[in-house]
Formats: C-alpha cells, structure tokens, sequence
C-alpha cells in the first residue's frame, strides 16, 4: 500500500489518476447541482458587494439547452455612469447572464487530481493536503461565480455603449474563462503540498 501511495514511477501515478478521476467524476454527477444550491446564498451576498449598482430579480440554477447553469436576472434600479454614457433605469429592462455549473468544480477538479496524484508518504499527510486544499478552494469558488456573472453582466453593458473597452471585472471574468480556473486550481494543490510539507518538518523539528 505504501508502494501506491509514495511511488514515483509511471504504472502507480497512472493507477492513483485513474482512481481518482474516477471518483470525482461520480461525485460531481451525484452533487453537483446541491453544491451550487447550497453555495447560492454566499454568491448573492458577495454579488451584492461587488455590483451593488443591481438588484437580483433571480438567482439560481436553470437550463440553456442541455445545459445545467447559474443564471443570474438583474435589474437597474437607479441610473449608472457606464464607460462615459448614463444608463437610466428601465423598469421593465432585464440584463441575463449565466454558467455552467461545471465551472464551480474545475479548481476542485484540478486539485484535488494533483494532489491525491502526487506521492504521499502517508494517509495523514494526503488528509493534511487536503484539509488545506478544500479551504483555499472554498474561499476561491465564493468569489468565483459572482465575479465572473459581475464581469460578464458589465461586459454586456460595455460591449453595447463602447465596444473594446474593459474593467478590472471583465478582465478577470475573461482571465476565468480562458483557463484561469485550472491555473487557480493547479495553484492551490501546489500551495496545499507545500504547507503540509512545511507542517509535517516544523513537527519533527519541535
């Protein structure tokens, strides 16, 4: 057992990737969509503070397609300065903006494969890694889905009154959407190894 768990060489590494895409799989597809209903509290709460010029219509899990999304109806309630040009408020105007569900578990997904991939030397130390890594994720995917709904919904606001202009929230919603999640995701199973590794010497140290 301890061969699997702490070896180098390519058949073990191969078996603990197979392993635990395996399971992870399965519990997204079993959980997913209570995960996102549980999260959707914090996502309005922290929409709320980063776009507090909007009032939430709707906020919740929907289908576009075959697709599983968050989906976000907001409205305008008073009127907002926008690249230059002041929007005035439309009562019966309606901005929508979604997505997919899945994007809430790619960091999970990337982390949680490098890490339980990665040699380890006991269960204690995979355990520690991933104590370390579900909290840096935690705090990742609650600031995750609002931003990224928050830049996209000004990004509708953008591309209509000046085109090709950007705000930090665009940019970091098209820095999301172009592979920063698995960036984010692979940086915290870097970041969980290292901590536990630094834990487990400054024990034996003392």
């Amino acid at each position: 057992m301890h061969y699997w768990l702490a070896s180098f060489t390519p058949a073990a590494l191969i078996i603990r990737l197979l392993l635990v895409s395996v399971l992870l799989f399965g519990f997204v597809i079993f959980f997913a969509d209570r995960i996102a209903v549980s999260l959707l509290p914090l996502y309005r709460d922290i929409f709320h503070l980063i776009s507090s010029d909007f009032s939430i219509l709707f906020l919740g899990l929907s289908k576009e397609g075959a697709d599983n999304v968050i989906r976000l109806n907001v409205t305008l309630p008073h009127a907002i300065a926008v690249a230059g040009h002041l929007v005035m408020p439309d009562p019966e105007g309606i901005a929508t903006v979604s997505t997919l569900i899945g994007n809430i578990f790619h960091p999970l997904a990337v982390g949680l494969i490098f890490i339980l991939t990665w040699p380890a030397y006991s269960f204690k130390s995979i355990l520690f890694r991933l104590l370390i890594l579900l909290l840096l994720l935690f705090f990742e995917t609650i600031v995750d889905i609002p931003l990224l709904l928050a830049g996209n919904l000004w990004g509708v606001f953008l591309d209509s009154l000046s085109p090709g202009s950007w705000s930090p929230l665009t940019a970091w919603a098209d820095f999301l959407q172009e592979g920063g999640r698995y960036a984010l995701g692979f940086v915290a199973a870097i970041s969980s190894i290292a901590l536990s590794d630094f834990a487990t010497s400054f024990r034996k140290t003392i």
